[in-house]
C-alpha cells in the first residue's frame, strides 16, 4: 500500500478519491503482510483503507463477513445473527438494496455493537459501516469486476503479544464452557509445555489486556494452568506422529526450545535425536527455575509425553564440538543448536576474579541446587541483580536456611526487571532489597569472601534499554558485610565450538541466523532459542522451537516458510466502540503461607478449580481483531 485514496481507520476519515492525483498521505498503522504482496484494500476492525482505484468494496465487505462469521460465539448470538442477514443481504444474487435497505443495514449494524455481550462484537462491523456509508453507489449499483483474492489474519491483543502467538480468547473461550480437553488441544497447537508456562511464564499477554484499561487483566497464565492441570487427573497424550519419514534430525539442548521443536519435527512424522548435556532435560525449567515455581513432577510429566511421541532423548551427552559434516556421516540431515544460557555474566568489579570462596554465579547456583550439590548454607547472602534470577536465588537463599538475605540493585524499582508478584513474596520471605547500589569491589580474607564495597547510584538519562541508567554518586562509598556474594546481572550461552565454515557468531556472542528461516550460514544447520535470542523468557524459546521445526521441514521437502503478518506497528487495544464493562477483579488462587514456604521448596501458588477458572474466563471479552486484505 503506498497511495491513500480512503482511510476511516480508528474513525478519522480520509478520502483523496476525487482527487485526480491523490496527494501522499501517510498510511495509518497498518499490519505488514509479506514483501511482495500488492494490496488494493484492506478492512480490519478499526475501519477500511482503499488504495487502489481498481478495489471491489462490496466484494471485499461480503469477504469480511464470511470471515467475521467464523468468529462469532453464538453465546450471545447477537453478532452472529446480525452478520448472517448481513451476508444475505449483500449477497450478489440478493434483490436490490435501494436507499431504505441501506439504511436499515447502517441501523443493523448499530444494533449489534451496542448489544453484543463481548467486545468482539462490539467492534467487528465498523468497518462494514464505513464501507455502506462512504461506497453507497458501488452498493446501490454494482457493476460486474474481476475476480479478486484475499489474505485474512485474526489476531488479539493478548495473541499478538505472546511469543507464541496463542489463540488466547479462543483457549478462554473453551474453559468458560467447561472443555478443558479442548481447550487444551488448542493451547498444544503453539504451546507444547502447558503445565509448564502456565506457572513459569512472564505472562507479557496480561500485560496487553484490554481490561487493563478497567480494572485488571485477565489470569490467562493461570488459566491456561487450569486446563493443564485438567489433564493431571484425567489423562491424555500428544497426537499420533505423522507416518515415518526417512529423515533424521538431531538437535542439541533438550529445553523449552529444543523440546518444542522435537515434539513439532515427531508430529510430522521425522526421526528426532535430543542431545542434553546435563543429567536431565528440561533446560533452564529445571535447572534455572526453583521447584516452588515449577514443580519438577509438572516439567516431567510433559517431556515424558513428548517422549512417547518416539522422540529419543541422550542425557549426558555434551557437544563440545559442533560439525554438520560428522554428523551427516551418523545419518543426519538436518540440525538444530538449542542451546541455553547456562554461562552467568560477570558483574565486573574489583576481586571478582580471585576465586574466593562465597563469590557465586547465579545461574550456577541454581543449577547445583536443584541437579548438584549445593554449597552450604552461609550465615549472610547478598545478590547483585533485579531480574528473575536475582529473585530466584534469593528466595532459594531463604529456603536453604541463609538467615540474612539482601539483594542489592543499582536502579529504583521503577526499573526493575522482576516481577511485582516475586518481589513481594520475596519480601514476604524475609529478603531484603536495597536499591540504587552498586558493588564496586569484593573484599576477601584468606580467599574467602568477608563482604564488598559498595557505591550509592542516582538516576541519570535512559539508556539504550530505554530504562534510567544508574550515575555514581561521589564519595558515597560503603561497606556491607556478607559471606556469600552472588552474581545474577544476566547470562549467556556456552555454545559448542563451531567447526563448520559458515557457522558464525553475532557481535553479542549468539549464534548469527536467518532471521525468517533460523538457518545459519551452514545449509541444515539452524539455531533457536536463547542461543540466539540471548537470555529470553521461557515461551520465547519455545516459540523459535516452533519457528525452528517448520523451517527444518520445509529444508527438508526444498520448500520456504511463509512470512507471517507483522502486527508490530499496530496498536491493538485501541477499539472504536467498547460498551460498558462492569469492573471486575480477577479471581485470585491461594498461596502457600510465608512461614511454611521459607523452610522448603513446595509449590507456592495454588491453582483455579473448574468452576473457578470458568468464572475467571467469563471476564475475557474477546477481543479479536480481524483484517482482510483484498489482493488483485
Amino acid at each position: 500500500m503506498e497511495t491513500l485514496r480512503f482511510s476511516s481507520w480508528d474513525g478519522t476519515i480520509v478520502d483523496h478519491r476525487q482527487a485526480a492525483s491523490p496527494a501522499a498521505a501517510a498510511l495509518p498503522a497498518l499490519p505488514q503482510v509479506p514483501e511482495g504482496a500488492p494490496v488494493h484494500a484492506l478492512m480490519g476492525f478499526n475501519g477500511l483503507v482503499v488504495t487502489d482505484p481498481a478495489a471491489d468494496i462490496p466484494a471485499l465487505t461480503r469477504r469480511y463477513l464470511t470471515e467475521a462469521r467464523k468468529l462469532s460465539c453464538g453465546e450471545c448470538a447477537v453478532c452472529m445473527i446480525g452478520i448472517d442477514q448481513l451476508i444475505e443481504r449483500l449477497a450478489p444474487e440478493a434483490s436490490p438494496l435501494g436507499a431504505r435497505g441501506l439504511s436499515e443495514l447502517k441501523t443493523l449494524i448499530d444494533q449489534v455493537a451496542v448489544t453484543s455481550k463481548c467486545g468482539y462484537g462490539q467492534s467487528v462491523l465498523f468497518p462494514v459501516r464505513d464501507a455502506l456509508s462512504y461506497f453507497t453507489d458501488e452498493f446501490l449499483h454494482p457493476a460486474a469486476r474481476p475476480a479478486h483474492s484475499y489474505l485474512s489474519e485474526v489476531t488479539a491483543p493478548c495473541t499478538a503479544a505472546c511469543p507464541a502467538h496463542l489463540d488466547i480468547p479462543g483457549y478462554i473461550e473453551l474453559i468458560r464452557n467447561d472443555k478443558c480437553p479442548a481447550s487444551l488441544e488448542l493451547i498444544r497447537e503453539r504451546c507444547i509445555l502447558p503445565g509448564v508456562i502456565g506457572r513459569a511464564c512472564t505472562a507479557p499477554c496480561e500485560a496487553a489486556c484490554v481490561r487493563n484499561a478497567f480494572d485488571e487483566p485477565l489470569a490467562i497464565r493461570l488459566l491456561k494452568r487450569a486446563a493443564a492441570d485438567y489433564e493431571l487427573g484425567h489423562g491424555t497424550a500428544l497426537s499420533v506422529p505423522a507416518p515415518e519419514r526417512r529423515e533424521k534430525v538431531a538437535i542439541i539442548g533438550a529445553g523449552p526450545a529444543g523440546l518444542s521443536a522435537a515434539a513439532r519435527l515427531r508430529a510430522r512424522g521425522y526421526r528426532v535425536t535430543l542431545f542434553e548435556a546435563m543429567a536431565c532435560p528440561g533446560g533452564m525449567a529445571v535447572a534455572g527455575i526453583p521447584p516452588y515455581r515449577l514443580p519438577r513432577d509438572i516439567l516431567t510429566h510433559e517431556i515424558d509425553l513428548i517422549r512417547r511421541m518416539g522422540v529419543e532423548l541422550i542425557v549426558n551427552a555434551p557437544v563440545e564440538t559442533l560439525s554438520m559434516k560428522e554428523l551427516a556421516s551418523q545419518g543426519f540431515q538436518a540440525l538444530f543448536i538449542a542451546v541455553g544460557a547456562h554461562q552467568g555474566i560477570r558483574i565486573g568489579m574489583e576481586g571478582e576474579d580471585t576465586g574466593a570462596a562465597g563469590y557465586l554465579d547465579g545461574v550456577a547456583l541454581l543449577r547445583e541446587l536443584h541437579l548438584g550439590t549445593p554449597p552450604p548454607p552461609s550465615r549472610k547472602a547478598l545478590i547483585v541483580g533485579g531480574g528473575n534470577v536475582a529473585m530466584d536465588c534469593a528466595r532459594s537463599c531463604v529456603r536453604r536456611g541463609v538467615k540474612e538475605v539482601e539483594i542489592i540493585y543499582r536502579r529504583s524499582r521503577a526499573e526493575m526487571p522482576a516481577r511485582d508478584e516475586e518481589l513481594r513474596e520475596a519480601q514476604e520471605e524475609g529478603v531484603t532489597i536495597r536499591f540504587l547500589t552498586a558493588p564496586v569491589k569484593l573484599l576477601t580474607a584468606d580467599g574467602r569472601v568477608t563482604g564488598v564495597e559498595c557505591r550509592a547510584m542516582k538516576l541519570g538519562a535512559p539508556d539504550e534499554s530505554g530504562r534510567r541508567r544508574p550515575v555514581p554518586v561521589t564519595g558515597s562509598e560503603f561497606t556491607l558485610a556478607t559471606d556469600t556474594l552472588i552474581a545474577a546481572i544476566g547470562q549467556r550461552p556456552l555454545l559448542p565450538r563451531l567447526l563448520d565454515e559458515g557457522l558464525s557468531l553475532t557481535a553479542s556472542g549468539t549464534v548469527a541466523v536467518d532471521p525468517v528461516t533460523l538457518m545459519t550460514g551452514v545449509p541444515g544447520v539452524f539455531a533457536g532459542g536463547d542461543c540466539v535470542s540471548g537470555p529470553a523468557i521461557l515461551i520465547e524459546a519455545m516459540a523459535m522451537g516452533d519457528r525452528a521445526a517448520e523451517s527444518i521441514d520445509c529444508y527438508l521437502r526444498g520448500a520456504r516458510p511463509g512470512m507471517p503478518v507483522s502486527f508490530a506497528p499496530v496498536t491493538l487495544a485501541a477499539s472504536r466502540g467498547r460498551a460498558f464493562v462492569a469492573p471486575e477483579p480477577a479471581a485470585r488462587v491461594p498461596l502457600l503461607d510465608a512461614g511454611r514456604r521459607k523452610a522448603s521448596f513446595s509449590e507456592v501458588e495454588g491453582g483455579y478449580s473448574a468452576p473457578e477458572a470458568m468464572k475467571e474466563a467469563r471476564r475475557c471479552l474477546r477481543c479479536y481483531r480481524l483484517y482482510v486484505w483484498q489482493t488483485p
